[in-house]
């Protein structure tokens, strides 16, 4: 019989938080969902990447996703981040997987390096890409302040058990000029359980048996609020790969944005950026293909009234 555990405190200090689902409580304070799983050690492991996703996500394993991911997801957030810094820049990407994205980063022309928890991965994505990426924690590593103009955290942020010192420690290592870039599943606040499983929500597949993982899942509000105790209050949302995530640009000051010419100009600059560029080309052939994603109006527009 195993001891029974005390339930996570929000991350942002608020005591008091409220039932929401058998795995999650909810913080009304700030807008985040909480996870009452305890914390798994080595759950990130060489197990994580090679069994885990299959059978228990349903997911490609780490070898296809080196493929599946280089066209889509890879691409998507390259065009996101050279629409407000262009090559070249120095480029960190904690909890990179695979590599995929460090190495298309690499031949855009950024300096880019990558961080993983399994040390098995990070051989992974070396051997796989010839990208260096650092092995453990981003707080682990020796890392100089100030040294990276743009941190990447995909698909991280609800992973870590403080996310409010990881991210603290993350800002240390960007330059004054340096801003983050986050994907993260995103909790539509003014929908309730019972809504979300009538519509089968997406966003239920980062809740139903992921709360082990999934640790945080936070809102807009909240991710507001999360990156403004860091000193970045300035979050620009924009289109995510999947309707279930939101993505932003977290900065200390607002960014300019780079036109079409002069990112094609940047790629143009070195042979394989117009290999890159290529890609860019085909994966986004259409607009209506980059905006494909199309919300539920219940997930965009919350009720004109409170509810009774």
């Amino acid at each position: 019989m195993s001891e029974k555990h005390a339930e996570r405190a929000c991350w942002c200090g608020h005591p008091t938080l409220e039932a929401y689902s058998d795995d999650y409580r909810v913080c009304k304070a700030c807008g985040t969902l909480v996870s009452r799983a305890p914390l798994v050690e080595g759950l990130y492991g060489k197990g994580y990447w090679t069994e885990r996703q299959t059978a228990h996500h349903g997911l490609p394993d780490i070898t296809e996703r080196a493929r599946l991911d280089l066209p889509e997801r890879c691409t998507h957030w390259l065009r996101r981040l050279l629409e407000v810094r262009l090559p070249p820049a120095r480029v960190l990407e904690v909890g990179c997987a695979h590599g995929g994205y460090v190495a298309l980063l690499g031949w855009a022309g950024f300096d880019a390096i990558g961080t993983e928890m399994s040390l098995w991965a990070a051989r992974f994505a070396h051997e796989t890409f010839g990208v260096t990426v650092l092995g453990g924690a981003v707080e682990k590593q020796d890392l100089k302040e100030g040294s990276f103009d743009v941190i990447v955290m995909n698909d991280v942020i609800e992973h870590l058990p403080d996310p409010l010192m990881t991210l603290r420690h993350c800002a240390r290592l960007l330059s004054r000029d340096g801003f983050f870039v986050i994907q993260t599943p995103e909790y539509i606040e003014h929908l309730t359980l019972a809504e979300l499983r009538a519509t089968n929500d997406l966003f239920l597949k980062h809740m139903d048996r992921n709360n082990e993982e999934h640790l945080h899942l936070f809102s807009r509000r909240s991710a507001g609020l999360l990156f403004s105790r860091i000193g970045f209050p300035l979050l620009d949302f924009s289109n995510p790969v999947y309707a279930y995530d939101m993505s932003f640009v977290a900065s200390r000051a607002p960014l300019r944005a780079n036109d079409e010419a002069s990112v094609a100009a940047a790629l143009c600059a070195k042979p394989v950026g117009r290999l890159v560029q290529a890609l860019l080309d085909k994966a986004y052939e259409s607009n209506d293909r980059w905006w494909a994603i199309q919300r539920l109006e219940a997930r965009l527009n919350p009720p004109q009234s409170p509810r009774s």
